[in-house]
C-alpha cells in the first residue's frame, strides 16, 4: 500500500515524520551538468588500491625530517607512520582501532588508521619528492555517509580535504608556516568535518590555514546512532557544509588554489583531542557506507 502513495499522501497520513511543503533539496546527482568523478561503496572484504593508499599521511615524516623541522607530525606514532587497520562487511568500511592494532607497543600510544587517495614520497636519484595520486580534484561536491564510534578523550574522527604535493604542508620547506607567506593562496586542507569523541554534540570544520575559516557546529542529533551524510560544495572563494542534504555553514574566503586528495581516519592522538583515555572502548569504528565526488562539467 505505502509504495503507492505520494509524498504529499504520506504527509498527510501522518506516515513519514518531519515531512516539508518542499521540494527535494538540489543535489548534483540530480543535475545533468555534474558528473560523478569518485564513488567507493565498499563492497568486498579488502580497501580498492586502485582509489586508496591505507596509511596516515604517508611521506610527511619523510618531508619534515628532509626539511629539518622535526615536530609533532614526526614523533611518537607507532609505527611511524601508522599504517591502516580497518574491517569491511556488508558495504560497510570500519576503520578500526583496537587494542592491538594498528600495532603498537601498548594501547595508549598515538595511532590512526586512514584511507588517503595520494601521497608523496622521497626519490633519492632525484633529491626530491614525488606524487602517487589515485584521486583529487579542483572544487566540486565531496560527499561521505558515515557513523562516528563511541570513544572517550584522546579520539577522534576526520574526512578531510589536502592539496596535492609534498610542499603544501602546513610548514614550506624553508619551515615557514604557510599562513606566514606572502602571495599564493593559504588554504591547503579543507575539514569537511573533525568531530572529538570526548564531545560527541559538537563538529569542527576548517579552512586551514586562513584566519576565519573555522566553525563549530552543535550536531541536534547523536551521531553515533546512526548514520548520516555529510557534503561541502566547494567553489572558488565559497564553500558550504551540508548535513544530510541541508547546508548548514558557509564560509567565504580564500580556497585552496590546487587540486585535493581525500582522507579520513580513525585517530588516536591525545593532545589537543584530550589525554588518551585508559579505558577507551576498544574496537573504536569510523564506519564509512560510501565516499562519492562530483564536479561541475557546464
Amino acid at each position: 500500500m505505502l509504495r503507492n502513495l505520494t509524498g504529499a499522501a504520506l504527509c498527510l497520513a501522518g506516515i513519514v515524520a518531519g515531512c516539508v511543503w518542499a521540494d527535494e533539496p538540489w543535489h548534483p546527482s540530480n543535475d545533468s551538468g555534474w558528473e560523478m568523478t569518485f564513488e567507493d561503496t565498499f563492497e568486498g572484504t579488502e580497501v580498492d588500491s586502485a582509489k586508496w593508499f591505507p596509511g596516515y599521511r604517508l611521506g610527511r615524516v619523510e618531508y619534515y625530517t628532509r626539511i629539518g623541522f622535526p615536530n609533532e607530525h614526526v614523533r611518537g606514532w607507532q609505527p611511524n607512520p601508522p599504517l591502516a587497520h580497518y574491517v569491511m562487511s556488508d558495504g560497510i568500511l570500519k576503520l578500526r582501532v583496537d587494542k592491538k592494532e594498528p600495532k603498537r607497543d601498548v594501547p595508549t600510544v598515538k595511532t590512526a588508521s586512514c584511507l588517503t587517495s595520494a601521497i608523496y614520497r622521497y626519490d633519492e636519484a632525484t633529491k626530491t619528492f614525488r606524487d602517487e595520486v589515485k584521486f583529487a580534484q579542483k572544487y566540486g561536491w565531496w560527499e561521505i555517509r558515515c557513523r562516528m564510534p563511541k570513544g572517550g578523550s584522546g579520539a577522534y574522527t576526520a574526512f578531510w580535504l589536502h592539496s596535492v604535493g609534498a610542499a603544501n604542508q602546513e610548514y614550506s620547506p624553508e619551515g615557514v608556516r604557510q599562513k606566514s607567506l606572502v602571495g599564493g593562496s593559504p588554504a591547503k586542507e579543507i575539514d569537511i568535518f573533525e568531530w572529538l569523541c570526548r564531545d560527541p554534540k559538537r563538529i569542527q570544520f576548517n579552512v586551514h590555514f586562513t584566519n576565519n575559516g573555522h566553525h563549530y557546529f552543535p550536531s541536534p542529533a547523536d551521531i553515533t546512532e546512526n548514520f548520516h551524510t555529510w557534503a561541502i560544495h566547494w567553489e572558488e572563494g565559497r564553500i558550504t557544509w551540508y548535513l544530510d542534504g541541508k547546508p548548514i555553514w558557509t564560509y567565504e574566503g580564500a580556497t585552496p588554489a590546487s587540486e585535493m586528495y581525500l582522507l579520513m581516519c580513525m585517530f588516536q592522538t591525545g593532545g589537543w583531542v584530550g589525554p588518551i583515555a585508559p579505558n577507551l572502548p576498544y574496537p573504536m569504528d569510523f564506519e564509512v557506507d560510501y565516499v562519492r565526488v562530483w564536479k561541475k562539467t557546464t
